[in-house]
């Protein structure tokens, strides 16, 4: 939880544009007419902006680990499945463009739980370079999923009601498919990426252990 980035920023559609016409250019070539039809790009479609907060490592809310089961494997390593699960903040802003022109603009903010199923492995050796051997861990990630707990909207501006029952699912739908999914792409990876950061923490020898 600690290698976890605080704060998430993504979009969908922001900022896309639209080519139209913008009339015709008209020029003498000599005693010949000559037109050009011009265009311009204006802003056009809805227009998503958000921005997903997890709470601070050591916070009260933050983020409770549960151990589903932990087995010993053939090659005497601990395969542990386990549950993370953590609460989320997020705001997004809703803006809508037809050819150029804003029809409107709201905020959108609510909470969520996002669940992290981990299966990991992780085994413990001797290493006899030094007297008495030191303890070394290997843990490997060898499978991640992320899963939406629950999603919940707090307030949509200017908007209530029945609109924002249905600003909830468009929200909710987009942050599944940019967030979570995209996370699940490349989060085994990730993982043991920051695993291979921190080797050296994971070397416990008996003089570091007198020291401390």
């Amino acid at each position: 939880m600690q290698e976890v980035p605080a704060i998430y920023q993504g979009d969908k559609d922001w900022g896309e544009t639209k080519e139209v016409w913008a009339g015709v250019r008209a020029k003498f070539d000599g005693l010949k007419l000559k037109t050009h039809r011009r265009f311009k790009e204006v802003n056009h479609g809805r227009w998503i902006r958000y921005e997903i907060k997890l709470p601070e490592a050591n916070a009260a809310n933050a983020a409770t680990t549960k151990i589903n089961s932990a087995t010993l494997t053939d090659e005497d390593r601990w395969r542990i499945d386990s549950v993370t699960e953590t609460p989320m903040q997020f705001t997004a802003k809703v803006e809508r463009w037809n050819l150029g022109i804003k029809l409107y603009s709201v905020t959108v903010t609510g909470r969520m739980r996002v669940q992290l199923q981990l299966t990991s492995t992780i085994g413990l050796y001797l290493d006899y370079s030094e007297i008495p051997p030191a303890v070394v861990a290997q843990p490997a990630i060898e499978g991640a999923k992320l899963t939406l707990a629950s999603f919940e909207i707090d307030r949509v501006s200017k908007i209530g009601g029945d609109a924002a029952e249905v600003w909830g699912e468009i929200m909710q739908e987009i942050i599944v498919q940019r967030f979570i999914e995209n996370q699940n792409d490349q989060i085994v990876n990730k993982l043991n990426r920051e695993i291979e950061k921190h080797r050296a923490d994971l070397r416990f020898s008996w003089s570091m252990l007198f020291d401390r």
